[in-house]
């Protein structure tokens, strides 16, 4: 009997890609929506004027270990705050083509490539979870309402209510949430660290707190990731953005691990308690790891 209790994971991206290949196939993802829609992306230039990958597919092969490999694993969520200044300048900031900012480029996969979104980041459960167009665009639409008060010449008070229905942009995301699977590889000896679905994150003034506007699955995402230009903070060489996150060239702390009651590290720890948590996880799966493979 195999000794993984993490084989789970990658069986359940073979299924995911099964499903999403009979998606894309079905009328849903044949519709269109989006392509030039006026106010959807940044006023400063056209994402699509910046998009030059003329062998874009849009399709994926999903990272995939032999099953007799996977010795342990855990899965973990990682935060990327937008507060933090290095992380804003990194995927916030949209200056032309050399710099586009991660969400306008989240915008043109979804409405101009048709990539998926998904309600949650139970990828294993595609079909029910995956996000229709109309759906994706009540999502990242946002609508206010402000009231106006002001003095006429008489002095008397008067108040003009003001509605605002536009899109979200790059300034509107809070932080981004990487889900990872961390795999044992028990030939190698070593953690083996996979993306697995990004989710940008917004305020959410009636639950009064930080929200996902949607899952992306990262292996379908990564060919369009790749294909945009980001900045590099760390030497003049030209990186992606899928160069970005496979080298992990940002600020970031460990939100969640995975355990019985799904609980986040904030959940139970508050302050400076979060951020000790957050290194003791990773203390923990280093730990793991010398166990596994004493020297």
């Amino acid at each position: 009997m195999k000794s993984c209790a993490f084989c789970y994971i990658y069986d359940i991206k073979i299924r995911f890609y099964t499903a999403l290949t009979f998606c894309f196939k079905s009328f849903l993802c044949l519709a269109q929506a989006g392509v030039g829609e006026p106010g959807l992306y940044a006023k400063e230039f056209s994402v699509s004027d910046c998009f030059k990958n003329k062998h874009f597919s849009g399709k994926f092969r999903s990272d995939t270990m032999a099953t007799n490999l996977v010795l342990k694993g855990q899965q973990i969520w990682r935060s990327i705050d937008l507060e933090d200044h290095e992380n804003r300048s990194l995927l916030v900031n949209s200056r032309g083509c050399a710099e586009v900012g991660l969400f306008e480029i989240i915008k043109f996969g979804l409405f101009d490539k048709k990539l998926n979104a998904f309600a949650n980041d139970d990828f294993n459960k595609v079909m029910q979870s995956r996000l229709s167009m109309a759906q994706v665009r009540k999502q990242i639409s946002f609508h206010e309402v402000n009231e106006n008060r002001s003095f006429d010449e008489n002095g008397n008070e008067k108040s003009e209510t003001q509605e605002v229905n536009r899109f979200l942009m790059g300034t509107d995301i809070k932080s981004y949430l990487l889900k990872e699977d961390w795999i044992f590889n028990a030939k190698s000896g070593q953690t083996e660290k996979y993306i697995v679905g990004i989710a940008p994150l917004v305020f959410d003034p009636k639950k009064e707190k930080v929200v996902p506007l949607f899952w992306l699955y990262y292996p379908e995402w990564k060919e369009l990731f790749a294909s945009f230009e980001a900045k590099n903070l760390y030497s003049t060489g030209v990186i992606s953005y899928a160069d970005l996150f496979a080298k992990k060239y940002f600020v970031s702390q460990i939100s969640k691990e995975s355990n019985v009651f799904d609980r986040s590290v904030k959940a139970v720890n508050h302050g400076t308690d979060a951020g000790a948590e957050n290194e003791n996880i990773k203390e923990k799966i280093n730990k793991q790891e010398i166990d596994l493979f004493p020297q």
